[in-house]
């Protein structure tokens, strides 16, 4: 029978104890699959604000949840079996919700702006190494909120030394052609 107190009592208590430690080495050691978030996050794209109930840390959530409150309103409260099976599945849903609503809400906070080369255009920076009249060369330049390094070409008939300053004239199928900021 299924609803035995003891059985549903070592029920609970496997639940509580293999959703807990899923948890835990899901949330603190997450397991490298290959991509930027380890664990299971890298299923969908946390960019956008999409909420996927069901996960590794969620479902460990769940069964977590359900197996401590379960195990605890049978042996430690003493409520009849199937209130205890209620109570225990409530909870580990909200439980599993409220995870991956935290989960959703801290992914809002990342920054990660889509910046496009055409945005340099006008900025300043400064020649990385000399640039030959019409040359090829690398500059230094604020770029994605930080200090990068990015090829360009030289637009003038003009030699620039390194590091002076330059500024950028245009962008143009991708690529950046710069001209000495005087």
């Amino acid at each position: 029978m299924v609803l035995d107190p003891d059985r549903l009592t070592v029920i609970f208590r496997y639940c509580a104890i293999i959703g807990t430690a899923i948890f835990f080495i899901k949330i603190f050691l997450p397991i490298d699959s290959g991509s930027e978030v380890g664990g299971d996050f890298n299923s969908a794209d946390y960019s956008d604000s999409s909420f996927n109930f069901f996960t590794v840390e969620g479902v460990s959530a769940f069964f977590m949840t359900m197996g401590w409150i379960g195990w605890y309103s049978i042996v430690k409260m003493h409520y009849d079996i199937a209130f205890c099976t209620i109570i225990s599945l409530l909870s580990g849903v909200i439980s599993m919700g409220l995870f991956t609503y935290l989960i959703t809400q801290f992914r809002k906070l990342e920054h990660n702006p889509k910046v496009t080369l055409k945005e340099l255009e006008g900025k300043k920076g400064r020649s990385y190494m000399n640039f030959t009249p019409k040359g090829i060369g690398k500059i230094q330049i604020e770029f994605n909120s930080k200090l990068d390094i990015l090829d360009a070409k030289n637009n003038s008939d003009e030699f620039i030394k390194a590091f002076e300053p330059i500024k950028v004239v245009k962008i143009e199928d991708n690529e950046i052609y710069i001209e000495k900021d005087v």
